[in-house]
């Protein structure tokens, strides 16, 4: 809650440091990078970019962890075969140049994650039975763990400006943000809890791990899988959009069709090597989301306002701005850490 709490802060920094800019004569702020353009330069505009790059490309590759670790326990394959089994098709939908040739596919994968998670409740139930694992009330050496995750699963900072230019009323933008936001850490609540009370100490990362042994269990993970795989190409869009606005060879299609063919493998070929899905989530999460989610919107909220902020947001913004240093390095350090040894699979 505390984490989801400053998060929406963080985002609502962004859409006032915009307000504020275009209200100092400055134009065409659409997203996150006109901003750190703005504030920063030309360099600070490429270090936000590569941030949302990075960040997506991380989100996407994630998506290819999760079916390869959830496909293994239905059938038994490879995790190779499975992981560069995606690439071809996923390769095919990636080319698309346009968001709206991609809507069909958002609506079916938002119909298979609703169909899921409402499964996955419903096992759980099933499988609840009462058990003595011992609930800590502060577990302080899984403390950036959790708060990693936590940053990555709310991450949506790279699109909050954007979103709110879109709206007619963008004065509204505030309580949607606010109402969405407490929705979703609800359901996240709910959702942890719910695994938790089912399978105690021997909950996994992912808990679609857990089930086991029936078709219905089958059922939910491949309606999960589908759902991801299907929105992989929507969470790549921005990166070959981005990459290929600032290369401009790529642009033609000689060269554009084998390079996003080159993103989708790449992503594949660090899925297989990057097995732990947890972890992975953790790593992303404490290093790039951290960056974008916390440190940047406080210290551009600083820097324009300046001496017109209370010594409260002073406060508030530098406390987060060392929070968010702090959590990047420990949790970039454990993550790292654990995935080299191969540690995290009880998390």
């Amino acid at each position: 809650t505390c984490v989801s709490s400053a998060n929406v802060y963080c985002m609502l920094l962004l859409t006032k440091t915009r307000t504020k800019l275009l209200e100092q004569g400055h134009k065409d702020l659409h997203g996150y990078g006109d901003v750190g353009r703005v504030i920063m330069g030309s360099h600070g505009e490429a270090v936000v970019n590569v941030c949302l790059l990075i960040s997506q490309t991380g989100f996407a590759t994630a998506y290819i962890i999760f079916i390869s670790a959830n496909i293994y326990t239905i059938s038994q394959i490879d995790p190779a075969f499975i992981c560069f089994g995606c690439v071809p098709i996923l390769s095919i939908l990636i080319q698309a140049r346009d968001m709206k040739t991609l809507s069909p596919f958002s609506l079916v994968a938002d119909v298979a994650i609703f169909t899921g998670v409402c499964a996955v409740l419903f096992e759980d139930f099933e499988e609840y039975e009462p058990h003595k694992d011992t609930i800590k009330l502060f577990d302080m050496p899984n403390l950036t763990y959790v708060a990693a995750i936590s940053v990555y699963s709310l991450e949506g900072v790279g699109l909050i400006l954007p979103l709110e230019s879109s709206l007619k009323e963008p004065e509204a933008f505030p309580f949607l943000l606010k109402s969405v936001i407490t929705g979703i850490t609800l359901l996240m609540a709910v959702f942890g809890t719910a695994g938790y009370l089912a399978f105690g100490d021997r909950t996994l990362a992912p808990i679609t791990l857990n089930l086991l042994g029936s078709k219905w269990a089958s059922f939910v993970k491949l309606s999960l899988c589908l759902a991801l795989y299907l929105t992989y190409p929507i969470m790549m869009f921005p990166v070959s959009s981005v990459l290929e606005g600032t290369v401009t060879s790529l642009q033609k299609s000689v060269y554009r069709i084998p390079f996003r063919f080159m993103l989708v493998l790449f992503t594949a070929v660090i899925a297989y090597s990057i097995p732990n899905f947890g972890e992975f989530l953790s790593l992303v999460g404490s290093s790039i989301c951290v960056i974008l989610g916390f440190i940047f919107p406080c210290y551009f909220h600083l820097k324009v306002f300046g001496k017109e902020l209370s010594w409260s947001y002073w406060v508030f913004d530098i406390f987060l701005i060392v929070f968010g240093v702090a959590l990047g390095v420990k949790g970039t350090f454990d993550s790292l850490h654990d995935l080299l040894l191969g540690d995290g699979e009880s998390r």
